[in-house]
């Protein structure tokens, strides 16, 4: 039987123009990149941030990974930051799982 399970990861990210380029980056993960246009360099940071999740889970190395970034269990409400826009990561993953038939 296979499973699929389908979690989503919101972070945020900052973004500045330099001459012709956006530049997005998303501070929780250090990833950065660019697109001529705001909505492209939005849409770069978001498959950038979805294949860094999805490499570490593939690896087995999320946990470290995030850990190596910063990240601890939260109380409360994260603060805002200024200028940051949400971004919501999609990562799908499952697993296949024999399941005995009962006769």
């Amino acid at each position: 039987m296979k499973v699929m399970v389908k979690a989503e990861f919101t972070l945020f990210g900052v973004m500045k123009r330099e001459g012709d380029w956006y530049i997005a980056h998303c501070p929780p993960l250090d990833l950065t990149t660019q697109g001529r246009t705001l909505a492209e360099a939005k849409k770069n940071l978001v498959e950038a941030s979805e294949l860094f999740i999805v490499s570490c889970l593939e690896r087995g190395t999320l946990d470290q990974a995030l850990k190596e970034l910063g990240f601890v269990p939260l109380k409360g409400k994260p603060a805002n930051v200024a200028n940051a826009f949400p971004i919501a990561i999609p990562v799908p993953f499952g697993f296949e799982k024999s399941v005995p038939c009962r006769a």
